[in-house]
């Protein structure tokens, strides 16, 4: 915007997110906890050992998530980023810990339905 547009009083429009994209971010802040409670109900006997660390790991990947979400949430790219980061950090935690594929499947969801929306209506170009 330049300082013409300001003095002038017109005012960058903010892009609208929406009933589906509000209420996915608000379950992408809920799924950072079912992380965790996920992790505890299905422990693998064989890694038992681990389980501080990595329960660690998920309750940082966990905080990183809503940071994540606040982050789309103001239209910004490295929160885009960071999410992506947190669920592959996700899947591989969890992937240790049940020792099963399909849990990584099942970490996997958010960010395909994330792309998909956010390639719906080409709401990339928001981003910034």
């Amino acid at each position: 915007m330049s300082n013409k547009d300001k003095k002038a009083g017109k005012h960058e429009s903010r892009p609208q997110r929406g009933a589906v994209w509000t209420t996915w971010l608000v379950l992408m802040m809920i799924h950072g906890v079912g992380a965790i409670l996920l992790a505890n109900a299905t422990l693998h006997p064989q890694y038992a050992n681990n389980r501080n660390l990595i329960l660690t790991s998920l309750a940082i990947a966990a905080v990183l998530q809503i940071i994540s979400v606040i982050g789309l949430w103001k239209w910004r790219l490295w929160g885009l980023y960071m999410f992506v980061a947190v669920v592959f950090i996700q899947m591989a935690a969890h992937m240790v810990l049940t020792a099963s594929v399909y849990v990584g499947f099942y970490d996997a969801i958010p960010l395909m339905i994330t792309g998909y929306l956010i390639n719906y209506n080409q709401k990339i170009k928001h981003f910034s």
